[in-house]
C-alpha cells in the first residue's frame, strides 16, 4: 500500500461513534479493511497527564525527570516505539508557584544525548536547557532557579542540537508547566486539576504502515515543517472529554511540529479568552474562535451549561499548508490537499457534568504599563529561507540576518535589566513562529496595526506572517552570563534544526 493510500485511511465521528468513512486517523489496511470494515468502535476516554507537584526538600521544590524509551498504543491495536519522561510517551503535569526554588533533576536514560528546555521561563542561562547544557547518555543534568514568572501555562521538551523536531515528534514535546499563585478560586475561575481545568495538548503526527512515527528528513520536509494526520490530544486519537463541571477551564497548548491551528467549537460557541502564553490578559475577552502557531499557548473558558456535546475543532485555510507549498507534496511527503483539512480535536460531552454558576467577567490582572519605558535598543531581526541551490540541495538557506546558527557564534549581547524592541521582518513564501529564550514580551504592532485579540497578554511565541513585520517589546530580564547565551528562533521545530536560529548572551 502506497503511503499516500494508507494515510488517508481513516475513521469517521457519527454520533458518538467513529464509523469507517473519512476522519484523520491513519490505520494499515488490515485493520481499515478487516476490523473496521462495516463496523465502529467508541471514542477514547480524556487522557488526563498524571500531575506532578514535586517533592519539597531543604527549601526547594525537587522534581526527579528520566528521559527513556518507551511505546504507545495509538493507533487501534498497534504499538508504537516512543520516547517520554518519566512514562514511555509524552512526560507529566509539571505544577509549581510562583517564588518557589525549583530543582529540576534530569536523568537521560536514553541511548542518544537530549537537552530539555523550559520554554517561556525566566532564568539563568546556564539553567535554560538549550543545546549548550545537552545530556549525555547516563547522566542526570541539575538546574535551579527561583520561579519568576506570573501564574502561566508554560511548557518543557527537547532543544537539542540538530536533533529538537525528531525528538518531539517521538515524545519529547508537549509537557506542560503550570505556575500557580492560588488565586484563581478568587476570580471564580475554575482551578481543579481534572475537575474542571484540563490541559488540552494538541499534536499531530503521521505514521508508517508499520504503525511506526513517519519522519520526513528530506530538505524539503524540512522546508515545510513536519505534518502529519492523526491528530492527539494529550496523546491520544479520538478524545473523548466529559468534564467534572459545566465550566471549564480548557489550557490548549500547540504543541506540534509546525501546524498552524485555527480553533473554534462546532456550534460557534462563545468562550472566554482568560490567559496567553505567559499568563492572565487583564480583562476576558469573548471569543469565538482562536489561533495558535507552534508552541503558543491560550487559556479559555467554555460554558457548557446547556448540557449540549460539542467538538473543538480545526478549521483549514489558516497556516502553510494552505499557501500551496509549491508543489512540496511531490518533493517531499504528502501534498497540501492531503492535510489542509478540517479535524476533529476534542469531542466534550457535559451531559453528566455538575451544573455550576457561569464565569461572571471581571478584571483578571494588573500588567505593568510599558509604555513610557526607556528603550536600550532597537533590533531588526529578518526570518530568511534563500530560495536557491544552497536550500535545495541541503548546503543551507535557512536564516536570521542571513546567519544560519552556529553554536560558536554569539549573534547578539543585550545588557541586563532593560527594555528593547525587536523588529521581525518575515521575507520569506512562510510564517515564522517567532521565540525568544528568557523573557515575556508583548506585541506592540503588526505593519502598524494592533495585534491580535488573543495576543494581548505576556507572549513568547508570535507568528510572523509571510511579507508582514511585527514589533515585541521585552525586558531582558535580571540574569547576566557573558559567555552562555539564550535561543531566539523559529519555533517550526524543522526550521529551527536547519538553522533558523540566533544566540545573545545578556550582560
Amino acid at each position: 500500500m502506497k503511503r499516500r493510500d494508507f494515510l488517508r485511511q481513516g475513521l469517521g465521528l457519527t454520533s458518538g461513534l467513529i464509523t469507517a468513512a473519512h476522519a484523520p486517523f491513519a490505520l494499515a489496511q488490515t485493520d481499515s479493511q478487516a476490523a473496521f470494515s462495516g463496523r465502529s468502535v467508541p471514542l477514547n476516554d480524556f487522557n488526563l497527564p498524571a500531575l506532578e507537584e514535586g517533592q519539597s526538600i531543604q527549601g526547594k521544590q525537587v522534581f526527579t525527570l528520566s528521559l527513556q524509551q518507551g511505546e504507545a498504543q495509538i493507533l487501534g491495536d498497534r504499538r508504537t516505539e516512543t520516547i517520554g519522561i518519566n512514562q514511555g510517551f509524552l512526560a507529566p503535569v509539571l505544577r509549581m508557584k510562583k517564588g518557589q526554588q525549583v530543582r529540576m533533576e534530569v536523568r537521560n536514560r536514553l541511548n542518544e544525548t537530549a537537552a530539555i528546555h523550559w520554554h517561556g521561563m525566566v532564568l539563568p542561562a546556564t539553567e535554560d536547557g538549550g543545546p549548550h547544557q545537552a545530556i549525555a547518555p547516563n547522566d542526570t543534568w541539575v538546574a535551579e532557579w527561583k520561579i519568576l514568572n506570573e501564574p502561566s501555562t508554560l511548557f518543557y521538551h527537547s532543544h537539542t542540537h540538530n536533533q529538537t523536531g525528531q525528538q518531539v515528534w517521538r515524545g519529547l514535546g508537549g509537557q506542560m508547566q503550570i505556575v500557580d499563585e492560588d488565586r484563581d478560586a478568587d476570580l471564580g475561575i475554575p482551578h481543579q486539576y481534572g475537575v474542571d481545568d484540563y490541559p488540552v495538548i494538541v499534536m499531530d503526527r503521521a505514521f508508517d504502515d508499520s504503525g511506526q512515527f513517519y519522519y520526513n528528513n528530506t530538505r524539503m520536509g524540512k522546508m515545510r515543517g513536519m505534518h502529519g494526520d492523526v491528530m492527539l490530544v494529550n496523546g491520544v486519537a479520538h478524545s473523548l472529554l466529559k468534564p467534572g463541571k459545566t465550566l471549564v477551564r480548557l489550557r490548549l497548548h500547540n504543541a506540534s511540529n509546525a501546524r498552524f491551528y485555527h480553533l473554534a467549537f462546532s456550534d460557534n460557541r462563545p468562550f472566554q479568552l482568560i490567559a496567553s502564553d505567559g499568563g492572565m490578559l487583564e480583562n476576558p475577552t469573548t471569543l469565538r474562535q482562536i489561533r495558535l502557531a507552534p508552541s503558543e499557548r491560550a487559556e479559555i473558558l467554555v460554558d457548557l451549561s446547556d448540557r449540549k456535546p460539542i467538538t473543538l475543532k480545526h478549521l483549514k485555510g489558516y497556516g502553510n499548508l494552505s499557501m500551496g507549498m509549491m508543489g512540496m507534496g511531490m518533493m517531499g511527503g504528502n501534498g497540501s490537499d492531503d492535510l489542509d483539512r478540517d479535524f476533529d480535536l476534542l469531542h466534550i460531552d457535559p451531559a453528566q457534568s455538575e451544573r455550576v454558576p457561569g464565569f461572571q467577567a471581571k478584571p483578571l490582572a494588573t500588567l505593568p504599563d510599558w509604555s513610557g519605558v526607556a528603550i536600550a535598543t532597537t533590533r531588526q531581526m529578518n526570518l530568511e529561507m534563500q530560495m536557491g541551490p544552497q536550500m535545495m540541495f541541503g548546503s543551507g538557506g535557512f536564516t536570521i540576518n542571513g546567519q544560519a546558527m552556529d553554536m560558536d557564534v554569539i549573534n547578539e549581547v543585550v545588557q541586563a535589566n532593560t527594555f528593547e524592541i525587536w523588529e521581525l521582518t518575515n521575507p520569506s513564501m512562510m510564517h515564522h513562529p517567532f521565540h525568544v529564550h528568557n523573557t515575556q514580551f508583548r506585541v506592540l504592532d503588526r505593519d502598524g496595526k494592533a495585534p491580535y485579540p488573543w495576543e494581548n497578554g505576556y507572549k513568547d511565541v508570535v507568528t510572523v506572517h509571510k511579507d508582514e513585520t511585527v514589533r515585541i517589546l521585552f525586558p531582558t530580564g535580571p540574569y547576566r552570563n557573558e559567555s552562555v547565551p539564550y535561543m531566539y528562533h523559529c519555533h517550526i521545530l524543522e526550521h529551527e534544526d536547519a538553522g533558523m536560529m540566533g544566540q545573545f548572551t545578556v550582560v
